[in-house]
């Protein structure tokens, strides 16, 4: 009776699609990472194209329902309001082809094969070259195209990379398998970064603060909502309105005195990375200004840099879904 009721469940649709994941995450996505690089990233595609048709996306099946689609869909058609449904339906299937990769990068990670990526040094150096010798520095990324490469880039040019990041993957809604491929890839990462501990932003304020004291480096992503509290975030233009965005990385530069930047990194063919950054931030030029205004002239220009990559590829931004999610300032005058 046991085995009866547990073949009744797993059959249920969501149990299944949840349940599913074991193959995705510890079957296939091994198995394309070991793959020439034009055919892991076809396939990755592939991948990501059966998902935004099923909405499996991890958080969804976590939550047991859809919904990312629906908020990307949105997002989409605030930035682009005169695009047809078709145009839409294409951005959102190249978002979800965009976690794909992203997890693909993870997966060949894993696989100890990141010595193929190939990313031209030369506008890192020129980018690390303008720093104070013996200041901290905090670079800013967005949820688009391919973060973490961006930060193998740093590494790759002697820089010891400190990771200042969420731990909402390893919750414990989401599946055990997913939670696993997390930890193995941010360890194969880790490994890559000048063995720099990667520390979650919740357990390492004080490691980053150190860090920064010491004229270390540490990239934070930051253009995700602020929490809903008057004490907690910046207001700063971001796509087209003010909003109230998390500001941790600027609070965390500017009391330690650290510089600011930002980068991106955009995948152009199979293995194939370029790597851009904004003009350098001092963050000691506002300091004479109230803290919030401090904040904002410090993160606007980051910010419209990242905002750049975003508008012209809105499907690689994979954080789109948040957007519905941010305190714009006419919300704040009700």
């Amino acid at each position: 009776m046991r085995l009866i009721e547990m073949l009744r469940r797993w059959l249920k649709a969501n149990t299944w699609r949840y349940e599913s994941q074991v193959l995705d995450y510890e079957l296939f996505l091994p198995l394309i990472a070991r793959l020439p690089l034009p055919w892991a990233y076809r396939l990755s595609d592939w991948r990501g194209a059966f998902n935004a048709r099923h909405s499996r996306d991890w958080t969804e099946l976590a939550l047991g329902f859809p919904y990312i689609g629906e908020r990307c869909a949105a997002a989409f058609r605030y930035m682009r309001p005169q695009a047809s449904d078709e145009e839409i339906r294409r951005l959102l299937t190249q978002r979800y082809q965009m976690v794909a990769r992203y997890e693909l990068d993870g997966a060949l990670a894993t696989a100890n094969r990141v010595a193929q990526f190939q990313i031209d040094l030369t506008p890192v150096k020129e980018a690390l070259a303008q720093r104070t010798p013996g200041r901290g520095m905090v670079m800013l990324i967005s949820h688009h195209d391919s973060v973490f490469v961006g930060m193998l880039a740093l590494a790759r040019c002697g820089v010891p990379v400190y990771l200042m990041t969420s731990d909402i993957v390893f919750d414990p809604r989401v599946h055990p398998s997913y939670r696993r491929f997390m930890r193995t890839w941010y360890a194969s990462y880790e490994k890559h970064m000048n063995g720099v501990f990667r520390p979650t932003s919740s357990e390492g304020r004080r490691i980053f603060f150190g860090a920064l004291a010491n004229g270390a480096l540490v990239v934070v992503a930051s253009e995700t909502p602020a929490a809903r509290s008057p004490d907690k975030g910046t207001w700063v233009s971001w796509l087209g309105k003010r909003r109230k965005i998390a500001d941790s990385a600027v609070r965390m530069a500017i009391e330690t005195g650290s510089e600011m930047m930002a980068m991106q990194i955009r995948h152009v063919a199979p293995g194939q990375f370029v790597w851009s950054s904004s003009a350098m931030v001092d963050t000691q030029a506002f300091t004479h200004l109230p803290p919030a205004l401090a904040r904002e002239k410090v993160f606007a220009p980051l910010l419209a840099f990242l905002e750049q990559g975003v508008i012209a590829e809105p499907g690689l931004w994979w954080a789109s879904h948040l957007l519905g999610e941010f305190e714009n300032e006419d919300e704040s005058d009700d």
